[in-house]
């Protein structure tokens, strides 16, 4: 948590400290809190500019004397919570939202939050009918954090799009990473036998297994400061024609080489896998087709013509 974050949570706790003891020493409750009795005088005396409005009647008001100090009037925070109906819902379905989250809360702490709402609320909240859907990757963001913290091996069941099929893998979690907004997990794949990088949104289910992840000693975790996708020399040289709509394909993924023809652009790329290139192509609808290698260009057509058979026999 940053100083600024600690200091709130402290100015938060220091007002029904003080209350619950009717006089609060100095001293002891700077030890309390970890701070310095200069630095808590000072953090006190803000609380002198805090309360529910900029009214002078509403602002909280402490009492110093020599090495104590006490609350003349609390700003309200003594007085029991009474939510809104509304105010009561949102924070339900908050609740049930993270219950949704595996490894969000701990077994049982939402239910007695939402218990203890509803007693402030007066009132059952009926959340069945409210339809929430968390973003895929949010969903797992938590599981795979804790798989890499607590070094455990994770099984999964993954989605790939660019061979529109889904794999059962037992992975072993190396570090979690974000970039372009999409959040990753770096893991040695066992099924691979090698470093991936899995996509947090393309998870179809996942659990933490009761075993050690095992990574091999050569194995270090990947810089994606300069993005996920690094093509090498080894990976295929592929020219392609990006029509209207599609020249973003030229600034989202290294090129070699891009120019301008009429109507399209070109670009020249390096690529791990020939199934994305004929990913990309289905996806376009036309807008993108390849130009070289040759091999490909028939291969990814085949694959066209193919999925357009499919679809008109259905």
């Amino acid at each position: 948590m940053t100083d600024t974050g600690d200091k709130v949570t402290r100015l938060l706790a220091l007002v029904p400290y003080v209350l619950n003891r009717g006089e609060a020493s100095i001293s002891e409750t700077a030890k309390t809190f970890g701070i310095s009795e200069d630095q808590l005088r000072k953090e006190l005396e803000m609380l002198w500019l805090c309360g529910r409005s900029s009214g002078p009647e509403d602002l909280i008001d402490l009492m110093f004397s020599e090495d104590s100090v006490s609350v003349t009037y609390d700003g309200g925070l003594s007085r029991p919570l009474k939510l809104t109906a509304t105010e009561a819902m949102t924070l339900a379905v908050a609740l049930r939202t993270l219950t949704d989250v595996p490894g969000a809360t701990q077994s049982g702490a939402a239910e007695r939050a939402l218990a203890k709402i509803e007693t402030a609320a007066g009132q059952h909240l009926d959340t069945a009918g409210v339809d929430i859907r968390l973003a895929a990757q949010d969903r797992w963001v938590s599981l795979a954090q804790r798989a890499v913290t607590e070094k455990r091996a994770v099984e999964l069941r993954y989605y790939n799009a660019a061979r529109d099929e889904s794999t059962h893998r037992i992975i072993d979690p190396v570090q979690v990473v974000t970039a372009d907004g999409l959040t990753y997990l770096e893991a040695w794949c066992r099924r691979a036998e090698g470093m991936r990088i899995f996509r947090l949104d393309r998870f179809e289910d996942a659990a933490l297994l009761d075993e050690p992840a095992v990574i091999p000693p050569d194995v270090s975790p990947k810089d994606v400061s300069g993005g996920v996708y690094r093509p090498a020399p080894e990976h295929m040289l592929v020219e392609l024609s990006l029509g209207p709509g599609w020249e973003w394909v030229s600034e989202y993924y290294p090129c070699e080489q891009v120019d301008t023809a009429e109507h399209a652009v070109l670009a020249s790329l390096r690529v791990a896998d020939p199934a994305w290139v004929s990913a990309l192509v289905r996806r376009s609808g036309g807008a993108v087709s390849v130009l070289a290698p040759e091999w490909l260009a028939h291969e990814v057509a085949r694959d066209a013509a193919a999925a357009l058979a499919a679809y008109a026999g259905q």
